[in-house]
């Protein structure tokens, strides 16, 4: 209990500190520009503590949802990132210039935060699953309906052994690459089908074939079901289910089911699906030895499929990488910019839902501590690249969104009648709020079937944390993320 406390504690302070520092390049490039800053806020709302100093009340307040700098003298552009309404009509006007460089220098303090981690991660290494050949194409797989169907990359006609190359022309360039590529790609077929198109090299040869992912998870993502070499090792058993009573431990490795090998997940969740009854024999390694243990699965109530109650991750191959910053920023950009496009895209899978929101974010951070400071690192880095990108989108009440405001002003050569700039601003608070209410909600749905809460009594923990938090399955969501996914197990 004690050390789940302080890996929250961990996550609260690392996203407070990337929050920090985002409001600290506004705040540095506001005094350089010889601007009024009378607020630095880390939170919204009322204060709860702080301290004055030269001019400026540094705070702390109740909403730990972002933080702002208060500008009184850009007054006419709105608030910059939030607070109370200033009256500025006795102090100087400011220029354009002024304007756009204090807006932006909130998201290349995050940037220059991503660099200086990344700078981290380039020196120690990263491990992930570099390889993009497959080992497991499976036949069959249970999508988000809970029905058995034909893998679809074994229905495309991919083997074993094929080294994917491209997705839809996009080279990749390792497995997470491959999956999030997939994940969030935005291909349909008239009768709507999802559709990517896989080129893989075979026997020397370039192939392209085209693919129809599957939606599987109750998150309803993409995949085609493709696995690099992994093993499955089980990380959870939960109390008065079969697996439990049967003396299954975490850090068993499940190899085998009535003599059949596990291949994948995928294997597991349709043979449990075809299972008519009776006690399985389950073989797992321990310790190096096999051992055999007869499980009679149990049909949870509200369930089609009976389970066993345990929960695993994958241990993948994986290498360790030194990339350099560009590498790795260029990367996590990459990602944030296919999951906006696919979020907008009318035909991708992807839904607002699927995204993290502050619950989902501290989360995933408190995951990452648990993992190791290596993980913790990349995924503050992730984050900030993140809060650099999405904070510029020209949205009202986003960084971006002054600056277009302020642009528009400098164009028309007068600033926006206020009116019309306190209606955007106030539509697109509601947005936001609106935005975190709804996704915290389904945040707050995966953290309890992480922790195994409010599922049915006789119900197995439907989600765990993976092993290796850098290298997804073809299971995992990409959000935040992304790249923070966790998976559906038995």
């Amino acid at each position: 209990m004690l050390l789940n406390i302080f890996y929250i504690a961990i996550a609260l302070l690392a996203l407070s500190f990337c929050i920090f520092i985002h409001e600290l390049g506004h705040f540095i490039a506001a005094k350089k520009r010889g601007l009024i800053a009378d607020r630095f806020s880390i939170g919204f709302g009322p204060r709860l503590f702080g301290w004055k100093w030269r001019g400026t009340d540094f705070r702390i307040s109740l909403l730990p949802l972002g933080g702002y700098v208060s500008l009184p003298q850009l007054a006419d552009m709105g608030r910059l990132e939030g607070g109370e309404e200033e009256e500025a009509d006795d102090l100087p006007p400011i220029s354009y210039a002024d304007k756009m460089i204090v807006a932006v220098m909130g998201a290349v303090f995050n940037i220059i935060l991503a660099f200086c981690l990344s700078l981290i991660l380039w020196g120690v290494g990263r491990d992930i699953v570099k390889t993009t050949i497959i080992d497991v194409v499976p036949e069959q797989i249970v999508n988000s309906d809970d029905e058995i169907v034909a893998g679809p990359g074994f229905e495309a006609g991919l083997q074993s052994g094929d080294t994917v190359l491209e997705i839809n022309g996009e080279h990749i360039n390792d497995w997470m690459h491959l999956q999030n590529s997939v994940m969030t790609s935005t291909g349909r077929e008239d009768d709507g089908r999802p559709s990517v198109e896989v080129t893989v090299l075979r026997d020397k040869e370039e192939l392209t074939v085209t693919a129809y992912p599957v939606l599987v998870t109750s998150e309803d993502i993409r995949t085609l079901a493709l696995q690099p070499g992994t093993d499955l090792v089980v990380s959870m058993v939960q109390e008065n289910m079969p697996a439990f009573e049967a003396g299954m431990l975490p850090g068993d490795q499940p190899i085998e089911l009535n003599d059949e090998p596990i291949t994948s997940s995928a294997f597991l969740s349709v043979y449990l699906k075809n299972h008519k009854g009776g006690v399985i024999d389950v073989t797992v390694l321990r310790e190096g030895n096999e051992v055999v243990l007869p499980i009679e699965p149990r049909i949870a109530r509200g369930e089609d499929s009976p389970r066993f109650g345990f929960a695993y991750y994958y241990e993948a191959q994986t290498e360790r990488v030194h990339l350099n910053p560009i590498e790795q920023i260029s990367a996590m950009a990459r990602t944030m910019k296919s999951t906006l496009i696919a979020l907008v895209h009318t035909e991708s899978d992807v839904k607002v839902r699927n995204m993290s929101g502050p619950v989902g974010i501290v989360h995933g951070l408190t995951a990452m501590a648990r993992y190791g400071w290596i993980d913790l690192v990349w995924f503050l880095a992730l984050i900030n690249v993140n809060l650099a990108i999405f904070n510029v989108l020209p949205i009202p009440v986003l960084d971006g969104g002054h600056m277009m405001f302020a642009t528009i002003s400098k164009i028309l050569g007068r600033p926006l009648p206020r009116k019309v700039m306190e209606g955007a601003y106030t539509a697109c608070i509601v947005m936001l709020l609106s935005f975190v209410i709804y996704v915290s909600f389904f945040d707050v749905k995966r953290v309890g079937q992480d922790m195994g809460i409010g599922q049915d009594d006789e119900a197995p923990a439907a989600q765990v944390e993976e092993a290796n938090p850098t290298e997804p399955t073809n299971e995992e969501l990409t959000a935040e993320d992304a790249e923070n996914a966790e998976k559906i197990n038995e």
